[in-house]
């Protein structure tokens, strides 16, 4: 009880900081991606096909589709246990992006994923499969954590298993979140990841970079005061490699 209340203190303190100061939160990123995302189904014509890579157990896009069934959404993931508790979609598909994506050329319209590549081994083969599915004219779109974030360094960097221990412990809030499959940050840098979609095929990649990942940080001040420096310094000097989270909407 008494470290539950010091953590709160602390998380407290630390947001009122970032309101002083002005900072901005991780949530940025993550809500644009959000918004992007629904305006792309939202524009699908009648009897499109959007692919939620990493789909597993529920289709936070499901919600966007109105009437539903305009679209056929099909959820993609490694693991048919994940995949057999989704009822936000029509069809499920059990698969490796980066061995395979089991449909058609130039099937799809739309490709999503949200913090999927991290955990993928083999980014790029999985990159050359979306560019296959993908009609000309259709869009990848995905939010990607950085290889060389400070959370993707020490995930790359140290034991997993106590560094996730580690993590529920100063940041309980994860617990929420799907959040403790292995990863393997392949390529997940911004400039990797734009050579990679351009060198697959597509025609125009764009990438919005955020520098922000507090919420590792809140609940210890004084780590979240190193942690804000640190990220006013790249972020001024505008370092892409040293990017939190990347979203990238590539045109095929």
């Amino acid at each position: 009880m008494a470290i539950r209340t010091a953590m709160n203190a602390n998380v407290k303190l630390s947001k009122a900081t970032e309101r002083h100061l002005g900072l901005p939160s991780e949530d940025l990123i993550w809500n644009a991606f959000q918004a992007e995302a629904s305006a792309l189904i939202r524009a699908l014509p009648d009897g499109a096909v959007a692919l939620d890579l990493g789909g597993g157990r529920c289709c936070i896009y499901a919600n966007e589709v109105e009437p539903p069934g305009r679209i056929t959404l099909i959820a993609v993931d490694i693991s048919p246990e994940e995949l057999a508790m989704n009822v936000d979609v029509a069809q499920t598909c059990v698969a490796d992006v980066a061995e395979h994506l089991p449909m058609p050329d130039a099937s799809a319209d739309l490709i999503l994923s949200r913090a999927l590549l991290e955990h993928v081994d083999g980014v790029p083969a999985a990159i050359r499969h979306m560019a296959r599915v993908l009609r000309p004219g259709g869009v990848a779109l995905h939010l990607v954590p950085c290889r060389y974030s400070l959370f993707g360094t020490a995930a790359r960097l140290l034991p997993f298993r106590p560094l996730l221990w580690l993590t529920f412990r100063v940041a309980p809030w994860f617990r929420d979140y799907n959040f403790g499959f292995r990863v393997h940050y392949d390529h997940c840098s911004p400039g990797a990841l734009e050579r990679e979609f351009l060198a697959a095929g597509f025609s125009d990649v764009q990438l919005q970079i955020s520098w922000s990942c507090e919420k590792f940080f809140v609940g210890i001040y004084p780590l979240y005061l190193l942690h804000t420096l640190y990220e006013q310094v790249v972020r001024r000097l505008r370092i892409r490699r040293l990017a939190a989270y990347v979203i990238v909407k590539a045109v095929r």
